[in-house]
């Protein structure tokens, strides 16, 4: 365990829920189908998730045959899979989402899986010098209620 770990974990965690309830928040229009239903849904799931599950234990490593291990910083491949569905999501909401609604959806999605990434990659830099919380600042930022927006 590094230092400051399990604050830069609760954090992580508390920044994961508040942008899928931000997510979760988002109008759907009565006419929506599986993109609005996907974002609005699996999509918070996963971002939530994997921000409640980021673990610095499971990082890259060499196996016992001498082989490097990519880590999955504690998320699971399905959860990995529906955020990096979200991209190819994107131009079926332009019509539902406002510009900044879309560009902070792309935050909250791409910081997340960066978080993940740079957590296996690298687990001392990401908690002992406060990457994580830097990238916990972008998602509360990103996910900040409407009536916040500037």
């Amino acid at each position: 365990m590094w230092e400051r770990e399990a604050e830069a974990l609760a954090g992580a965690a508390e920044a994961g829920r508040r942008a899928a309830a931000w997510m979760r928040a988002l109008p759907v229009p009565e006419t929506g189908g599986r993109p609005e239903r996907w974002v609005v849904g699996e999509l918070a799931d996963a971002v939530e998730s994997a921000m409640g599950a980021l673990d610095p234990g499971d990082c890259d490593r060499m196996g016992p045959d001498g082989v490097a291990v990519d880590g999955g910083g504690g998320v699971d491949a399905a959860t990995m899979a529906e955020l990096a569905g979200f991209p190819f999501a994107l131009p079926e909401t332009a019509g539902w989402l406002s510009p900044d609604q879309q560009v902070r959806l792309l935050a909250v999605v791409g910081t997340v899986t960066a978080a993940v990434r740079v957590l296996a990659n690298d687990p001392v830099s990401v908690i002992e010098h406060g990457e994580l919380s830097r990238m916990c600042a972008i998602l509360t930022h990103a996910a900040r209620p409407e009536s916040a927006a500037p």
